[in-house]
C-alpha cells in the first residue's frame, strides 16, 4: 500500500504559530500531527508514502528524514502551490503501478486505511471518498447518495431542510491509477471540485462511511479541540511538552505549550496555544489567546480572547480588546 500526504499549504488561519513550523508538525500530546497519520498507515501495512511539500520543506524533512514507522519517505516539491489535485499528478511516477491512499495531512482522524482501501478494490471505482458525519451541513458540501454507496454529486452549502444527507468528505481517497488521466500537468487544481464531480457523473465514484472522531485542525480552536479528543484521562488537562518550566502556583487549563517555553508563578492561563521559546512573567491571566514563538510577556498582565502575539514580540501592557501584535 502506497499513500500521498498533502502537507505543502501555508496554514495562514494559524498565523502566527504556522510561521516558523508547518502545520502536520504542530504538535498533540507532544507527538505531531503527521505522525498520528503515519503510525496509523504503518498500522494498515502501508510501506512508502510520499510527502507532497511547498512550505517550510527542510524542516519536515529534518523531522521526519528517510524512513518513519517503517514507511519509506519520498519527498514531492511543489514550486508553486497545485491546489489537491495537482500533487496528485506531480508524484505520478509514484503512483501509476497499483490503487493508492491521498491523506489531507491536517485531519485528525483513526480510520481503518486497510478496510478503505479493500472496500475500494471491491468496487472497482476510481475513486473512494472516506466521508464523515455532521450536525450542520449547511457549512459543507454533502454527499447525494445513488445506490450501493455510489456518489451522485455533492450540493454546496444546502440549509438543512434541503440537504440530501449529513455526510461530507473526509479528506482521505483511495485512488485508481486511472485518476492520473483526469488530472492535467503542471497545473494547479481542485481534486473536490474538478475531478470528483466528473467521475460522479461517470459513476466512478464511491463513498466509504467512517464514524470515528475527525477534526480539520484548520484554526486555533480545532487545534485546541483535537487535543481534547485526545485527552482522556483529565478534561481540562493541558498538552504540555516536557521541556516546559512552570512556576508555583500557575494553572494551565484547556491549553497547548510549545517546548522550551517558561511560565512564570501564579498565572491562569486557559483555552490558549503558546508556541516554542516563550518566556512568561508572573501573575499573568490569558485567556483564549495564540502566542507565536519567542515572545515575551512582563508581569501583571491580562490578555483577552482572540489575541494573537506574532513571533519575537514583547508585551508589557494588558491588552484587553482582541487584536494581533504583529
Amino acid at each position: 500500500m502506497k499513500a500521498l500526504l498533502l502537507i505543502g499549504g501555508l496554514a495562514t488561519r494559524l498565523r502566527p504559530l504556522s510561521l516558523n513550523r508547518p502545520k502536520c508538525l504542530f504538535p498533540l500530546q507532544n507527538k505531531p500531527i503527521i505522525e498520528y497519520l503515519l503510525e496509523n498507515l504503518s498500522n494498515a501495512g502501508c510501506k512508502e508514502a510520499i510527502l507532497a511539500v511547498n512550505n517550510l520543506v527542510d524542516t519536515i524533512e529534518r523531522h521526519l528524514g528517510e524512513e518513519k514507522y517503517g514507511i519509506k519517505l519520498h519527498y514531492s516539491l511543489e514550486e508553486t502551490p497545485l491546489g489537491t489535485g495537482g500533487p496528485v499528478k506531480l508524484a505520478q511516477k509514484y503512483l501509476c503501478d497499483d490503487d493508492f491512499l491521498v491523506l489531507n495531512g491536517d485531519i485528525l482522524s483513526f480510520i481503518d486505511y486497510r478496510a478503505l482501501m479493500n472496500k475500494h478494490k471491491n468496487n472497482k471505482s476510481t475513486a473512494t471518498l472516506t466521508l464523515t458525519q455532521v450536525k450542520d451541513p449547511s457549512r459543507f458540501g454533502v454527499v447525494r447518495f445513488g445506490s450501493n454507496d455510489a456518489i451522485k454529486e455533492f450540493v454546496e452549502k444546502p440549509t438543512k431542510e434541503e440537504a440530501p444527507s449529513n455526510w461530507i468528505n473526509a479528506g482521505c481517497y483511495a485512488l485508481n491509477p486511472e485518476i492520473l488521466d483526469y488530472i492535467p500537468a503542471d497545473k494547479k487544481i481542485s481534486i473536490e471540485r474538478e475531478v470528483f464531480p466528473k467521475l460522479a457523473d461517470e459513476n466512478k465514484l464511491k463513498g466509504y462511511r467512517y464514524y470515528g472522531e475527525w477534526i480539520d485542525i484548520g484554526v486555533p480552536d480545532d487545534y485546541l479541540q483535537a487535543h481534547k479528543i485526545l485527552q482522556t484521562k483529565n478534561e481540562r488537562a493541558s498538552s504540555i511538552h516536557p521541556s516546559v518550566k512552570i512556576g508555583i502556583g500557575s494553572k494551565i487549563l484547556d491549553s497547548i505549550i510549545w517546548e522550551n517555553t517558561s511560565i512564570g508563578n501564579t498565572n491562569e492561563i486557559t483555552d490558549t496555544i503558546i508556541g516554542a521559546n516563550c518566556i512568561i512573567g508572573d501573575r499573568i491571566k490569558i485567556t483564549g489567546a495564540v502566542i507565536g514563538d519567542g515572545v515575551t510577556i512582563k508581569n501583571d498582565i491580562i490578555i483577552s480572547t482572540g489575541t494573537r502575539v506574532w513571533p519575537n514580540k514583547i508585551v508589557e501592557a494588558s491588552i484587553v480588546e482582541a487584536k494581533e501584535i504583529k
